[in-house]
């Protein structure tokens, strides 16, 4: 998927369950990268072929998440009639790798996109200086998923077609890594206030960080220990 994955197991057979979640990464990779010609997502945005029930599922689940975010989210382009994974392969292939892990401590680091089994401390970065950790928090049993526009990613809003601005990042915690990648390209998208006051309604945790060194978190995120490791930071209500 153009990027890199490391896994982290603790307990017996580690070796084998990593090699287990690295062959389902390939095979999830092969079946919903638009970058291979011949996967079967490529296939059936030509039109070429019908999707399995597996693709299907995944694909209504996108679609799903999309009238939630009044399509804030939205896998679709070219006329909605065709699908890109980038702002929801990895956290599907997360949770897919999850399910050939059965230690009780491990955790999967997918281009950026975290998630564990047991509780781990994990930290977000500087939007601006991704090597600069700012925030420190808990992450049990979930993953934390977060979106900013870059040098190298540049998000568009489905809504108005035209790229978001920079405005820092927004990250998500969720049970699942598939609704953490989805919303928090979501809440990007939407901006800090708007993205609050729908992460709120939601029962989401939500973390963002703006231009002006500014965090804020949306009331379910304050249940994950948050704590501010860069003084350049500070938090407001």
């Amino acid at each position: 998927m153009g990027t890199v994955c490391e896994v982290a197991i603790d307990g017996p057979h580690a070796e084998r369950q990593i090699e287990a979640a690295f062959a389902e990464a390939a095979r999830i990779e092969s079946k919903i990268s638009t970058w291979i010609a011949d996967s079967e997502l490529s296939r059936v945005n030509r039109g070429e072929a019908e999707a399995s029930p597996e693709l299907r599922a995944l694909l209504d689940t996108t679609l799903e998440w999309a009238g939630k975010t009044n399509r804030a989210f939205d896998p679709r382009w070219k006329g909605g009639t065709q699908f890109e994974e980038g702002g929801f392969g990895k956290g599907y292939a997360i949770d897919r790798m999850l399910a050939f892990v059965d230690a009780p401590r491990a955790m999967i680091n997918f281009g950026g996109q975290l998630a564990t089994r047991g509780s781990m401390r994990v930290t977000i970065a500087d939007p601006l200086h991704r090597d600069q950790p700012i925030l420190e928090l808990t992450l049990d049993n979930a993953s934390l998923s977060t979106s900013s526009n870059s040098e190298r990613l540049h998000i568009v809003d489905p809504r108005t077609h035209e790229p978001v601005p920079a405005r820092g990042s927004a990250s998500v915690i969720a049970h699942d890594a598939l609704t953490a990648d989805i919303l928090s390209t979501a809440l990007l998208v939407m901006g800090t206030d708007e993205g609050l006051r729908w992460a709120n309604a939601n029962g989401v945790a939500a973390i963002f960080i703006t231009n002006a060194n500014q965090i804020r978190l949306s009331t379910r995120a304050r249940d994950c220990a948050v704590k501010v490791i860069d003084g350049h930071f500070g938090m407001k209500d």
